[in-house]
Formats: C-alpha cells, structure tokens, sequence
C-alpha cells in the first residue's frame, strides 16, 4: 500500500478514502491543458478522485495572478468528495474552490453556471473484466459515465468559447472524439503521450475540444521517459511545478 497522501510542491493531496489515488494521467492533464486566465474564468474538473487535478488548475491560476477566478469539482463518490473537499480546504486556494457530491449527469442538467473550461479524467474501461470493489468500479468503467454523458454534459456547461479537455488511452480517444464530434466538438489541440522514447503507439492521448470551430488541429507528442528510464527534459518542463521531484 503507498502513502495515504502525495506531496507537491504548493499543496498536499490526502488519498486514503478516495475512489482513484494520484496517478501520472491526472497529473499530465492538471499541467498540459490550457487555463483561462481571463477575469472570473470558472473552471469545472468531472469526477475530481482527490481533487488533484482541480488543485493544479487553481494553483495555476494563482500563479497567473487570474482575478476572481474559481475552481469548482464534481464527484459522485461520497467518500471521495469529502476527501476531496478536504484538500481543498488545506489548500491555499481554500476560497476559491468548492466540491459537489453529485452524478455529473444530474448536475449537467440542473447547473446554471457555464464554465470556461471543463476537464476529466474519464472512466475508461467499457468491456472489460469489472473490479470487484464497487467504489474503484464506479471510478475506472463507463458504466457511470459514458462518453455521450460526458460530452453531452460538457456541451450544456461550457461557455461559447469554452474547452472540454481529456485524457484518454490511445485506443479509446478517437472513439471519444466521434461521440464529442456528434455533440457539436471539434479537436482544437492534442497531444500523444509516450510512455518511452521510442516507442510505436501512444499510451495516452490528451486532448482540448471546443464547440466552436477551428481551422487546424495542433498536434504534438510527449515522452515520459527516456531509453535510460530517467525523465525526458519535456515532462520534466511540463510538471516542474508541481512534483517536488523535479
């Protein structure tokens, strides 16, 4: 069993009762998506676990010096939102931050607010063999969240302008962007991360969606790791400010 709490360098992230601990995906999504640092920007992180990644946006907002700016998260797993709201309550960003014990398909439908932007590190596993904790279950298959609910919601919170932003394993992330693609979004930016230098196909595939149209997709690929097992110079740049490793 790992530590009950993982350690950055602005805000401590407890994990002992929560649905999914702390793990590279949510950490690369925290630290690759684009953030509105514009006045009174809202942002909106979807089945938040921790909090981490909503945690990485308002520590990135801060350091933006954004004004009146929040994060706000939802988190259908009671045990997990009051952990969740915990962290946020330790953090510096206690004031701008808020957490919400709810299934994003019933809060899709009764939010009035919009968001600027909106970020998920969705469940995933659609076929697979199902994980016998019903908490972890909830938390990795799409039985709870589908895509089409995921996107569906999206579109109904964000803003004209706004961006929903994922992260996926490379198999599942075109099936996304077709369901997202039949909701109005369009692939405004993504990146394919490798796992190694190296290798042939992605591990993970990180991407920005809008529902306003854009005339070209910026695409880039990032690498973990190097031959030698040690951290590539790019994640490195890209997490520095956040993992007290680096």
């Amino acid at each position: 069993m790992g530590n009950s709490y993982f350690r950055f360098k602005k805000f401590n992230v407890e994990q002992e009762n929560v649905s999914m601990r702390v793990n590279t995906d949510g950490v690369l999504l925290g630290a690759w998506c684009s953030v509105p640092f514009s006045e009174n920007a809202k942002a909106l992180d979807i089945g938040s676990g921790t909090g981490v990644i909503a945690l990485m946006l308002a520590q990135r907002l801060a350091d933006a010096q954004a004004v009146d700016c929040s994060v706000e998260a939802v988190e259908i797993d009671g045990p997990s939102s009051v952990q969740c709201l915990k962290n946020f309550t330790s953090s510096p960003w206690r004031k701008t931050m808020k957490v919400y014990n709810a299934d994003f398909q019933s809060f899709a439908m009764e939010q009035p607010q919009k968001y600027n932007l909106v970020v998920s590190n969705p469940p995933y596993f659609n076929n697979s063999l199902k994980n016998p904790s019903e908490v972890k279950k909830t938390a990795r298959h799409t039985d709870s969240l589908s895509y089409d609910d995921l996107a569906d919601g999206a579109s109904k919170l964000l803003v004209a302008d706004g961006i929903l932003s994922v992260i996926l394993p490379w198999e599942e992330s075109s099936v996304f962007a077709s369901v997202a693609e039949e909701k109005g979004f369009c692939i405004k930016r993504k990146c394919n991360v490798f796992s190694k230098r190296g290798e042939e196909f992605p591990k993970r595939v990180l991407m920005e969606l809008s529902l306003k149209k854009n005339a070209e997709i910026l695409s880039e690929d990032l690498c973990i790791m190097e031959h030698s097992l040690e951290f590539t110079p790019e994640y490195r740049n890209l997490t520095k400010d956040f993992y007290l490793k680096f």
